[in-house]
């Protein structure tokens, strides 16, 4: 499995400081969700920030051609917190939207919308967003344009056929527009992977029908872009496995099972930090 160079996408150490408190603020504001609707995937949101923060914020190309913009696809589409707060920081949301989430007055659905700014796919059924991922990037070749395609997946997303499907199709259609994010948190749902089904053999697989593999620390900025910097230029369909962690920043929940806690434990843990 290879890692990522230092001469991916270039960014100053003032940027990526900048990044780093994006995040942070991100990393928050999912956090205070929780005051507001108490159903959100906060654990499954919080390994998700730093990825998000970079793409959305240092690599995504935006235009109104729909062949020549990057197209992000959160294909776990229950990590749609992380999402929002981070599209909040961009400018594209308001931040009394956050606080409105899954209120029937309010624009945030539970799951990405596509009628929500900054959304490019309606995500939430598991293992679809590789398949739409790749029917973008084969309409983007097929139109001679520059844009590319990020799919952000789980780990315990891999359990879905579908997934299985598309990579092979990817490879077919040979792909080099088109970037898959697997998050490695070791849990889905509400048991560690490894208690349901084993995940290590992951890598080797991709790799075996031909895409290109590559890893790392989904919780370093730099290590995110300069990996994706890298993947962008293989000439392949890339794949990047994330390792990242549960509820990370949260100790309450971090490296566990559980997605959620009581409002009031949010509250004492942001006072406190």
């Amino acid at each position: 499995m290879e890692k990522g160079g230092r001469d991916g996408i270039p960014i100053s150490i003032e940027e990526l400081n900048k990044l780093k408190e994006v995040a942070d603020r991100a990393r928050k504001n999912v956090i205070r969700m929780q005051f507001y609707d108490q159903s959100i995937h906060v654990g499954s949101s919080l390994s998700s920030i730093e990825i998000l923060t970079a793409l959305e914020l240092k690599i995504l190309r935006d235009s109104n051609d729909p062949v020549n913009k990057d197209w992000l696809i959160l294909s776990k589409g229950h990590a749609a917190p992380a999402l929002y707060a981070v599209l909040h920081e961009k400018g594209l949301i308001k931040e009394e939207e956050l606080w409105k989430i899954q209120d029937i007055s309010g624009l945030l659905q539970g799951h990405p919308e596509t009628f929500i700014p900054g959304v490019d796919m309606s995500t939430g059924s598991l293992g679809q967003g590789l398949s739409f991922g790749i029917g973008v990037a084969t309409g983007i070749k097929m139109a001679k344009g520059t844009g590319r395609v990020f799919v952000i997946m789980g780990d315990g997303e891999q359990d879905e056929g579908e997934v299985w499907e598309a990579m092979t199709h990817a490879v077919a259609r040979n792909l080099d527009n088109l970037v898959a994010i697997i998050e490695m948190n070791g849990f889905q749902l509400d048991e560690s992977t490894k208690n349901v089904k084993p995940k290590e053999f992951l890598p080797e697989v991709w790799r075996a029908v031909g895409w290109r593999v590559f890893n790392c620390d989904g919780h370093d900025i730099a290590s995110v872009i300069s990996t994706v910097g890298e993947a962008l230029k293989t000439g392949k369909p890339a794949v990047i496995f994330a390792e990242t962690k549960r509820g990370k920043g949260f100790t309450p929940i971090e490296n566990t099972k559980r997605q959620r806690t009581v409002p009031d434990v949010a509250r004492q843990f942001l006072l406190n930090s």
